[in-house]
């Protein structure tokens, strides 16, 4: 019998957050084998895999987008793996001479040591790891590029951060429905729920953001405005427990963070501030009652 994963389950195994999941799912990184009646995601031990060579792909700082372009029609895993390797034992051998530089500059400023200018910076001057980087993006003939032939800012859901936690819910809530910058400056622990369909979400979220655009000439306080304020905290509680502290966070953010204003801006200018105002009104209420 096959064995099936829940979307939590999966996020728990490979120490990845839901978010990051749902993510991958919506741009076709990875999409889980199985959709239930229920419309819950299940993962099968083929996708676990998938995710392990993306998981070392990320490790090796390739961009999402190129790892899209490397396991899009599948990929020889062995070969795959023995280049992963290669490029891990490169950066074990950075690291380690990043720490014996840096113990040295200890040394040097204690007084027990005196580096020359080119010893200062003999560990960042190492290119052998980036040749290789560089033969794996760009293969030539016998490469990566063929061994794969044989065998991931903006819509209301779309980057992940650093593509996958920079960009919060003003672009992605289904992906990042409370932002990891809002959560440490809360500090209060995010309880996430099992997934809902991405589309309904989506259209939800921008029916959201164009409704109050549309209100922005009446106090934040208005009760049509604090009507989709509801909604839009009803929204974010399909994926999260989103406390009044952590709703006021989020409004913090899109109006302090110019990559959230910018896309949140797109629906009306001066929004993300204005949605930040609305958003304190309704914290307070829910404190209040």
């Amino acid at each position: 019998m096959i064995r099936l994963y829940k979307v939590q389950e999966v996020a728990k195994i490979a120490g990845v957050s839901v978010r990051t999941l749902h993510h991958y799912d919506s741009i076709g990184l990875l999409k889980p084998s199985n959709i239930g009646t229920n419309r819950y995601r299940y993962y099968n031990g083929e996708d676990l895999k998938l995710l392990q060579q993306i998981l070392f792909l990320k490790e090796l700082n390739f961009s999402l987008k190129k790892i899209q372009e490397l396991v899009a029609d599948g990929f020889n895993r062995e070969y795959a793996l023995s280049q992963h390797i290669d490029l891990l034992e490169q950066k074990k051998q950075r690291i380690e001479k990043l720490i014996q530089n840096a113990e040295r500059t200890q040394q040097e400023l204690q007084g027990l040591e005196s580096l020359t200018d080119q010893e200062r910076f003999s560990a960042f001057a190492s290119s052998k790891a980036e040749d290789l980087m560089e033969k794996y993006q760009k293969p030539a003939a016998n490469s990566i590029t063929e061994s794969f032939e044989t065998h991931e800012e903006h819509s209301f859901a779309d980057v992940e951060t650093h593509e996958e936690s920079a960009v919060a819910v003003a672009v992605a809530p289904v992906e990042t429905a409370v932002p990891e910058e809002a959560v440490s400056a809360t500090s209060e622990p995010v309880i996430e729920k099992e997934e809902e369909d991405l589309e309904e979400i989506n259209r939800e979220g921008n029916r959201i953001y164009n409704t109050v655009a549309s209100l922005m000439h009446l106090p934040p306080q208005t009760e049509a405005v604090q009507k989709e304020m509801k909604a839009y905290y009803t929204l974010l509680n399909r994926f999260y427990e989103c406390s009044p502290k952590m709703f006021r966070g989020l409004g913090d953010l899109y109006a302090s963070d110019s990559r959230f204003a910018s896309n949140i801006d797109q629906h009306g200018h001066g929004l993300a501030k204005y949605l930040k105002d609305a958003m304190y009104v309704y914290a307070e209420g829910l404190q209040d009652a």
